[in-house]
């Protein structure tokens, strides 16, 4: 497994893993791909245990707090009938049909303005439970191992009760959700007279985000970069589901020179944590979570994330793993790699203060050579003796599409 991550950490290019053979630091036959990925072994809980610590001293945080950010990535497998757990990768009704397996990814963000992130863990999106519980249990597992302030930022695709429920129960760890815009949001009920019958009320009045009925509680205008941000935030309110959980509404615009917004649309936030972070700072949080997108991106470019076809369901699993804990090398080593520039870059250019990923990636092959491996050096085990005579290898079960719809569908097999 060593010789595999190190040949993952300096390839650049990876159309399988069984490509990676033919990379310098992999000193085995092809085969012992596959076979690593299949039967290779992974303490994925001393792995979780140690990712936190090991994220570099300079790691930045905004307002006291650590930054984190969670996320899931499709795997797509069209055609791999003998792959097991096969969902539906579609979400919304415009798209294509597609099927696969998706990974919820949870990430440590490491400096603003640049695409680093660490990875702390990564779960497999079973088509059992969704997206935000899985988010959810990776979240509350955080909190055990890491129990110092920090912040998940999360898409829309997390602004149920579901996930945004587990922020009830933590004093350290608080949540900044992007919602979507025709969410109506609701403020603290009044209490009753005294003497009446019933419950105590649990919502006030209604606050539609599209439609404000009152002044915002707190604003702030200031310069992020060259663009001009306009942030405005109401207190104390909370979704139906949510009563107990009670946060502030945070509106987010960008503007031209003249005064006027640069998108049809606002941003709208649902901060869960103290009044008394500042706007700029809970825009700042947000706003640093597109570089989960740039680790997606390179992982798959760079990587081959998604280039694993194998139908074994612990190869793929593992796979993910390894191009996470490759991308951990890379970032382990940037400070320690010359850049590796191209002849026809500019030779006068100085060298930028921090490397890219992929800068990183092109100096990683010199570096790793010097400092050696802890993987024993392979011994020649002869030519092997093959399938015995007349052995006829059994045919693996093929597994239907789940589609998790109350109607019944039915998939065209892509096999005759």
């Amino acid at each position: 497994m060593f010789d595999l991550l190190d040949a993952l950490t300096v390839a650049g290019q990876v159309s399988s893993p069984v490509a990676l053979s033919e990379q310098k630091p992999f000193r085995r036959k092809f085969g012992s791909v596959y076979d690593g990925l299949e039967n290779g072994e992974m303490d994925i809980g001393e792995i979780l245990s140690l990712l936190p610590d090991c994220v570099p001293e300079a790691s930045e945080t905004i307002a006291g707090y650590k930054i984190y950010a969670v996320d899931a990535t499709a795997n797509e497998h069209e055609q791999a009938e003998t792959l097991p757990d096969r969902g539906v990768l579609k979400s919304s009704k415009n798209e294509p049909m597609r099927y696969g397996h998706k990974y919820s990814w949870l990430v440590r963000l490491i400096n603003f303005g640049s695409s680093w992130v660490a990875p702390v863990d990564i779960e497999r999106i079973s088509t059992e439970t969704t997206d935000t519980e899985v988010a959810a249990v990776q979240v509350q597992e955080l909190e055990v191992r890491d129990p110092r302030a920090k912040v998940i930022v999360a898409d829309s695709r997390y602004e149920n009760h579901r996930f945004l429920g587990i922020f009830e129960r933590f004093r350290r760890t608080f949540g900044l959700i992007r919602i979507h815009s025709n969410r109506v949001l609701f403020e603290e009920p009044q209490k009753k007279p005294a003497g009446s019958r019933g419950a105590p009320r649990k919502h006030g009045k209604s606050f539609k985000l599209n439609s404000a009925h009152r002044s915002a509680d707190q604003s702030e205008t200031f310069q992020l970069g060259q663009q001009t941000v306009r942030v405005l935030a109401w207190q104390k309110l909370h979704f139906k589901k949510l009563a107990t959980l009670i946060g502030t509404l945070v509106r987010v615009e960008f503007l031209k020179a003249d005064g006027t917004p640069r998108y049809k649309r606002p941003m709208w936030l649902f901060w869960t944590g103290p009044q008394s972070v500042a706007l700029s700072d809970l825009c700042r949080m947000y706003l640093w979570r597109f570089a989960i997108e740039h680790m997606f991106r390179f992982l798959k470019q760079h990587m081959g994330l998604n280039n694993n076809r194998s139908p074994d369901l612990v190869s793929a699993q593992q796979w993910m793993w390894c191009c996470a804990l490759a991308y951990w090398q890379l970032l382990l080593m940037r400070d320690g790699v010359k850049e590796d520039r191209p002849a026809w870059y500019p030779r006068k250019r100085e060298q930028p203060a921090t490397l890219t990923p992929y800068q990183v990636q092109r100096s990683a092959l010199i570096f790793l050579l010097e400092l050696g491996t802890p993987a024993l050096q392979p011994r020649p085990a002869g030519k092997g003796k093959g399938r015995q005579k007349n052995y006829h290898p059994t045919l693996r079960i093929r597994y239907p599409v789940v589609f998790k719809s109350k109607k019944a569908q039915i998939l065209p097999s892509a096999s005759p």
